[in-house]
């Protein structure tokens, strides 16, 4: 029968994940699906619920320091400019229960295509504070993702904290499903820019479910860069950011959606987010 501890300190939760074959467990969300068909029966579980030096968000010098027990009702609130892709993500994030259990460590460890606090974290340049009996160990988020379901997380490591770098500028965050509320995202994109008269000064577009991995549009963040809003007009113009795009996502088909039409959405998403950071 599975052992469920119950640290109150993150050294105390460190100590019992060294010590012996145990996975810790944020909000349970996504374990608890997990279990229900049969994965995770036998594993011993360090829970992380009473960890308050977890579920706090603070500003200071080096960015907004977001715990990783910080839950997506809390992250609704979040008000930092240039962040604003933050709080609109977790306000797309399942049911109000969901939203008051679900933490955005989880979301990130459970690394799947479609998390969707991912994108907007790659999009603001997120670093994971990841912490063991051994150490701390820095990484960026994009760095982090490995693959469905696999992340860069060493054995016996806790992600402890999120470090957001404060940033001059907007983001926005979108996303589209089969439904109005409560859907899994067919594609997902947030973009962080920097205007200066108008143009393009910087820019990171990221998205969610169009990759085996949330991802940065990196051709197409280039090919952004000294634009101005009189450019999206160009048919010439378009068909160049829709080819960067299409050589920067690898969608496909699957019971929510086809390649193709999640190719669509990723562009139009694009094109709607860019007016709204030009407004």
């Amino acid at each position: 029968m599975s052992k469920m501890y119950q640290p109150v300190t993150v050294r105390e939760a460190l100590e019992l994940l060294a010590a012996g074959d145990c996975m810790a467990c944020a909000g349970g969300t996504n374990l608890y699906v997990d279990r229900k068909h049969g994965k995770y029966l036998d594993a011993d579980y360090v829970s992380l619920d009473r960890l308050k030096e977890l579920r706090s968000v603070h500003r200071e010098a080096d960015g907004i320091h977001i715990g990783s027990m910080v839950n997506f009702a809390q992250l609704e609130k979040l008000e930092f400019s240039g962040a604003e892709c933050i709080p609109a993500a977790a306000s797309m994030v399942g049911a109000p229960q969901i939203r008051n259990r679900g933490t955005i460590g989880g979301n990130i460890i459970s690394a799947s295509p479609a998390a969707d606090m991912v994108p907007p974290l790659m999009a603001l340049d997120a670093v994971l504070v990841l912490n063991s009996m051994d150490g701390e160990r820095r990484i960026p988020v994009t760095n982090f993702m490995k693959g469905p379901g696999k992340t860069d997380l060493r054995p016996q490591e806790l992600l402890t904290e999120i470090i957001v770098p404060v940033k001059e500028g907007r983001s926005v965050f979108y996303k589209a499903g089969k439904r109005n509320a409560l859907a899994i995202a067919v594609c997902s994109q947030a973009v962080f820019a920097r205007m200066e008269q108008g143009k393009v000064a910087e820019i990171s577009v990221s998205y969610g479910s169009v990759g085996p991995t949330a991802l940065r549009a990196a051709k197409l963040e280039r090919c952004l860069i000294g634009s101005g809003r009189e450019l999206l007009s160009s048919g010439e113009y378009r068909e160049m950011l829709l080819e960067a795009l299409q050589e920067d996502i690898s969608p496909i088909d699957d019971i929510r959606a086809t390649r193709e039409y999640r190719q669509r959405v990723a562009f139009r998403m694009l094109l709607h987010n860019l007016n709204e950071l030009w407004r």
